[in-house]
This record gives structure tokens, sequence and C-alpha cells, in this order.
């Protein structure tokens, strides 16, 4: 009888720069520092206004990328004036031309008039929930449905 000598576990060591170089490929060391140290690199102001998003760059190399920063609503003129100065900060912060454009992206997602309504439509459909099960004549209905109600509309 003849028994395995070879073993089926794999040492750490081997697999784990297969892993590390394939996740490092998806993100970059400019683009996480950059996230990580936005505030630090663009100052108070900027970045309680915008933050940045992705890096790209076109050549393989970290060098002459471009940024793409979200910008809060009404903002964005402001960022597009600030421009040079952000791109300047950045390339002094690697010591080196990491980036050369900026693409402003907008947005949208903050306090608008359609969460607002939203809001009050909520709270509407929880008075018609509850004149619904106030006319429930089965008694343990009626409790079962009025427990369901806390919990549906608990964040109110």
């Amino acid at each position: 009888m003849k028994f395995r000598t070879q073993s089926y576990f794999k040492q750490i060591g081997d697999t784990l720069p297969k892993i590390l170089k394939t996740k490092l490929k998806k993100v970059n060391f400019v683009e996480m520092s950059v996230i990580k140290n936005w505030k630090e690199i663009v100052g108070d102001d900027i970045a309680k206004n915008c933050w940045p998003i992705k890096i790209f760059f076109s050549d393989g190399n970290n060098s002459n990328g471009k940024i793409a920063i979200k910008v809060k609503r009404g903002w964005s003129l402001e960022i597009e004036y600030k421009n040079q100065e952000i791109i300047e900060k950045l390339n002094q912060y690697f010591g080196y031309k990491a980036i050369s454009k900026i693409n402003i992206i907008q947005n949208f997602e903050e306090y608008t008039v359609e969460s607002k309504k939203n809001k009050i439509e909520k709270k509407i459909t929880k008075k018609k929930f509850f004149k619904e099960i106030t006319n429930i004549k089965q008694p343990k209905l009626q409790k079962a449905l009025l427990k369901l109600d806390k919990t549906l509309f608990k964040s109110e």
C-alpha cells in the first residue's frame, strides 16, 4: 500500500502574493492614499464640498492621471475655479505629476423636494393603515396588525 507524501494544502506565503497582486491592480496606491488623506491634501474648505471617487491612469504608470471628484450641489463652479489649485496640491502631495485633469461629477442626492414628499406620503399611509386596522372586527388579528404597525413605522 502506498502512502501519499504530497500535501493538498498550500502555504499562505505561496498564495498571498498572487491574491495581493490582483487586488493591487484594481486599486492602486495613489488612489488609496488620495481617498485616505483627502482632507489633509486639499484642506477643510474644499474637502467639505467634494470628495474623490476614482483616479484613471491611461499610460499604465501612476502619472498624468484624471481624478473624478463628486461635488455637492451648488459647489461645482467653485471647484471648477479652484481646479488648478487642487491639481497642484495633489501633485505636491505625491512629489510628481500624478494628476493632470479633474472630472467634476455633481451630486444631486442631497435633500430634495421629492424626499420631503415621500416623508409626507409615509405619514398619510400610516394614518390610512391605522384607520383600516381599527375597522377590523377580529381582536386577535387587530392586535397582531397593531404590532406590525409599530415595527413598520418605527423610524418616524
